[in-house]
């Protein structure tokens, strides 16, 4: 019975998904080889190799320069933009990916001036009017803002995206009726978007409709519980139609999630300085991993040992969101790994030992308990864990 709670308890902490049974499991060292590549390489590989074909190729150029984006390495992305842009001048897609590089690189008088150009010269490309409309909103220029939005979604019409922004314009120009209509473009052309309902909500709480407001905010937590500013809304108009107690508890539920969301903003800003930083892709995968958003945490995690192929606590984090899934194989792989890397990493050592605990392996288990005990004498976890593998092991005992 105590074997079959300990299982229970490590079950818990696994928190199975469904695996895909149809997809073969990878070798230990291909798992590995494939983590240390980051995610992004077979696109890099593949634009490299359409690059070597076709040297003249603007478009090989710029799928170069998107896998790079996609990577966080923007000053290569940037290199391999401007290539594509000197075989094609006029490649508008290119010059519009090039300017929200420029963006996040904070480059934003050469953005501008960018997109400007690109609106001027393609007046009838949609995403280079909407990305201009987006750098003029953070210049504060919004009417400004207000005229490139309305100029994309009249060349596209269900533009959602673009329909939403210019609520957004509308909203900062106090234009409540304008944003109440833009945002309800965006839901009739996309209804599932979190920030839409929160966008429609905001304008309805500004203009004193609470109960209407509510309902929308209602509806974009359901949608995204941890878009933050959409429990903000929600708790001041649940506060002003009367419900205090809910207004407080939403209130509450957006302080954390604001703690939360600064700690990204101050990591990707660093990101920029610091590309090539291991320590700060694997905090952003763990912020993400503590928020359940387990997709983000793992892309940010193989990005740290894309960077650094013997970072340990990225491959121990990792090994936990395959332990989540059911896939032991391939998280006992990651455990091990991380104690190659860093064999005085005690972390691994448990969760190896856990992993094995979970497979009935009880003397493997065992050694991997001594080994961090032998680390940190004092662990009460890996005390607690090598005294039930040593039950267990000795007396044989089993339980289905």
């Amino acid at each position: 019975m105590l074997l079959l709670c300990y299982l229970s308890i490590l079950a818990l902490v696994a928190c199975r998904e469904p695996s895909n049974d149809r997809q073969p499991r990878p070798t230990e060292a291909a798992l590995v080889s494939r983590l240390r590549q980051g995610p992004y390489a077979a696109a890099i590989a593949a634009a490299k190799r359409a690059i070597e074909r076709d040297p003249n190729s603007a478009v090989a150029h710029r799928n170069l320069a998107a896998a790079y984006t996609r990577d966080g390495k923007l000053t290569e992305a940037l290199t391999a933009y401007q290539q594509a842009i000197a075989l094609q001048p006029d490649y508008a897609k290119a010059q519009t990916e090039l300017a929200i590089v420029l963006t996040r690189l904070n480059r934003h008088a050469e953005a501008l001036a960018l997109l400007e150009e690109v609106a001027r010269s393609t007046p009838d490309y949609p995403w280079a009017q909407m990305a201009l409309g987006l750098l003029y909103f953070r210049q504060a220029r919004y009417e400004q803002a207000v005229a490139a939005h309305s100029r994309a979604v009249a060349l596209q019409d269900d533009y959602s995206e673009a329909w939403y922004n210019l609520g957004e314009a509308h909203l900062k120009l106090n234009d409540y009726a304008a944003a109440e209509a833009a945002y309800a473009r965006a839901l009739a052309a996309d209804s599932t978007v979190a920030k839409y309902r929160h966008g429609l909500g905001t304008a309805l709480y500004k203009g004193r409709a609470y109960a209407a407001a509510i309902v929308e905010l209602q509806r974009a937590v359901a949608l995204d519980s941890l878009f933050a500013p959409a429990r903000f809304n929600l708790g001041n108009a649940l506060l002003r139609s009367g419900q205090q107690e809910e207004g407080r508890r939403q209130l509450a539920l957006y302080n954390e999630l604001e703690k939360q969301e600064k700690l990204l903003v101050g990591l990707r800003t660093s990101l920029i300085r610091m590309p090539d930083k291991a320590e700060l892709y694997h905090k952003i995968g763990a912020l993400y991993g503590q928020r359940r958003q387990y997709e983000e945490a793992h892309l940010y995690y193989v990005q740290a040992i894309d960077r650094n192929p013997n970072f340990a606590p990225s491959y121990h984090n990792l090994g936990n969101l395959y332990l989540r899934r059911g896939q032991v194989a391939e998280a006992m792989s990651l455990f091990r790994e991380a104690l190659r890397a860093d064999s005085t990493y005690v972390l691994a050592h448990l969760a190896l030992g856990n992993a094995l605990m979970m497979q009935k392996a009880f003397a493997q288990a065992l050694v991997s308990y001594q080994r961090g005990l032998h680390f940190e004498p004092d662990n009460a976890r890996l005390q607690r864990g090598a005294a039930l593998a040593r039950k267990f092991g000795t007396t044989g005992q089993t339980q289905d």
